[in-house]
């Protein structure tokens, strides 16, 4: 990831933007490592171009408001990259053909009517507290392109482009993650980080980046702050919010004076401005004990560590539950790429029964479970919409190597929070969930419909960094599911 000072050519060759730059930077303002926040900075001062640097517009109500708008102050988006299986999961088919129901027994929740997998017993007696939606639908089988249309609501111009480096790979004009969206929505609201990502950036086998992860057109300055594992323990930590031993808080504050002052003698530049406020932003992390605190898992109980697992999907949504109690507004964690080879995530195209009992139910059934819970004991229920997902389904019918391949026509997602119908199911798949058999949703509308939760209208003008207007998001809010 960027550090904070990444040198690069300047803005349209002008010189002027690059030794202002300089100037400041020759003072030794900061080492953030790879602190989003800082990347604002030089996104600033690279070929990406200007961070945007307008405010929001005004949020205004959308034609169909209800009462939900608004309702989440928090987001926490689970992404099980590559594919979970709907039947195999949250759609269980036991009336349909052995090739069809494979080997995985429904199992009833506390929920009447509503019935999981058997992998789920945990999240089995906690649906009253979620929704499960089953008729999720696009028409891209391409494991990138399609995460870039679940994270972004977007339909990718190179959707079901199969030529690898050629095809879908992230860009300066790729729609904007829906973290993204929400940061440049409230990004005049200071405080912690709007929007933070962990463990990883998502890889399509461990080699090609999905797009749509970041900012995109809205610039460098709203990708999420990157929080990874560290090597040593598989506990997570911030990049570069430890200031380095030579510079105690007396330091820092005289170096943040210095800034402001050398900002002054550069004239108010306008050019100038954006940084400014990059470094401010930046500074006030640094101020803020609140997101260094919350990725300290050990500060948690044992019992509570316990609870959401070892496994570092569970410790993801520990430290996601930890954010948005620091204020973070939304949080993603994917599902970490971790082999073994004919299956490194949920792309389970051989051998899907075994590595969804051994190594992919369990853990998800844990810390979802686990997640949903505590925000509830904790009253952040209430104010945190909770998403699990993936890009898309895989096939009904069970393939000749017991695995499921690619099916995006048709998958399940789990929701739950901000006032979401709990206890639930919104959509359904047809008897061998392979197609919508009732209210068909769109990532754009499943898009619009979060927004519209998180207080965003899904037709929000935005500008781009180079200036130029565009929609948030070209879907409808789901009204099943804005209660």
């Amino acid at each position: 990831m960027a550090s904070l000072v990444r040198m690069a050519a300047p803005l349209d060759g002008k010189l002027p933007a690059r030794r202002a730059f300089l100037r400041l930077g020759s003072v030794g303002l900061l080492t953030l490592g790879g602190l989003a926040l800082a990347r604002r900075a030089a996104a600033l001062v690279t070929n990406d171009g200007p961070a945007a640097a307008e405010p929001a517009r005004p949020i205004h109500p959308t034609n169909w408001e209800g009462s939900s708008f608004g309702r989440a102050r928090h987001c926490i988006l689970l992404f099980l990259t590559g594919g979970p299986p709907q039947v195999d999961t949250f759609d269980p088919k036991p009336q349909a053909p052995a090739e069809i129901r494979g080997e995985l027994a429904p199992i009833a929740t506390n929920a009447p009517g509503v019935m999981v997998s058997e992998l789920f017993p945990l999240l089995a007696r906690c649906a009253d507290k979620l929704c499960l939606v089953r008729s999720i639908t696009h028409d891209d089988t391409v494991h990138t392109s399609a995460g870039y249309a679940m994270l972004t609501g977007v339909r990718h111009p190179k959707a079901n482009d199969l030529l690898g480096a050629a095809g879908a790979t992230p860009g300066p004009d790729d729609h904007p993650h829906l973290g993204s969206l929400v940061a440049y929505a409230r990004h005049d609201q200071g405080g912690p980080p709007a929007f933070v990502a962990l463990p990883e950036i998502v890889k399509d086998a461990g080699v090609n980046e999905f797009p749509g992860q970041g900012g995109g057109l809205l610039g460098r300055a709203f990708d999420p702050l990157l929080i990874q594992p560290r090597a040593a323990d598989g506990l997570f930590a911030a990049p570069g919010l430890v200031l380095p031993p030579e510079v105690d808080a007396d330091r820092l504050a005289a170096r943040r004076s210095l800034r402001a002052a050398l900002g002054m003698a550069c004239g108010g530049q306008s050019e100038m401005a954006p940084l400014n406020a990059c470094y401010e932003r930046a500074f006030e992390v640094l101020d803020s004990l609140q997101v260094q605190r919350a990725l300290d898992l050990m500060e948690e109980p044992a019992g509570t560590r316990e609870r959401y697992g070892s496994h570092l999907f569970g410790r993801g949504c520990l430290a996601a539950r930890r954010l948005v109690e620091a204020g973070v507004d939304l949080v993603t964690v994917y599902w970490h790429y971790e082999g073994p080879d004919d299956s490194p995530v949920w792309d389970t195209h051989q051998n899907n029964f075994a590595h969804l009992r051994q190594r992919l139910g369990p853990p998800t059934d844990q810390a979802v479970s686990a997640l949903l819970e505590d925000l509830f004991d904790r009253g952040l229920l209430e104010q945190t919409v909770v998403v699990c997902l993936g890009e898309f389904g895989r096939t009904p019918r069970v393939n000749g190597r017991a695995g499921r391949d690619h099916w995006p026509w048709v998958q399940s997602g789990l929701l739950a929070g901000a006032g979401i119908p709990a206890g639930s199911v919104v959509g359904a798949s047809d008897r061998h969930g392979a197609y919508p058999a009732d209210c068909p949703i769109s990532p754009a509308d499943l898009a619009a419909t979060l927004l519209h939760l998180l207080g965003v209208p899904p037709g929000l003008e935005l500008i781009d960094r180079t200036g130029r207007p565009f929609v948030a998001c070209q879907g409808t809010p789901v009204q099943a599911l804005c209660g």
